[in-house]
């Protein structure tokens, strides 16, 4: 009998004799909250802070990378400074750059 995770609107299968999925399951041993996601949180004044000091960020949640990278664009910023700042390769910077083009 195939029994679906415990979290409220998850429709995953849970795993063998468990009550959560495998993804509800690691977020909770991870970030001690199920429904946490890198994309959903951002510390508004980190970003700001990191744009503001040009200074290089360890522990950004993706959402954060994101931010920084367009804030930085927005100053000027060369695609391989703006990586190093934020921790990823050039060729990722100019990825988001192209993304966000192609939504305007």
């Amino acid at each position: 009998m195939n029994r679906l995770c415990q979290i409220d609107g998850c429709d995953k299968p849970a795993r063998a004799q468990r009550t959560l999925c495998q993804t509800h399951r690691a977020r909770i041993r991870r970030y001690g909250d199920p429904h946490f996601t890198q994309w959903g949180t951002a510390d508004v004044m980190d970003v700001e802070l990191i744009v503001q000091e040009r200074r290089p960020a360890s522990s950004l949640t993706r959402l954060e990378r994101v931010l920084v990278a367009q804030g930085l664009t927005e100053r000027g910023e060369s695609a391989s400074e703006i990586a190093r700042i934020v921790g990823v390769s050039q060729r990722t910077v100019e990825r988001w750059r192209s993304r966000s083009l192609e939504a305007a």
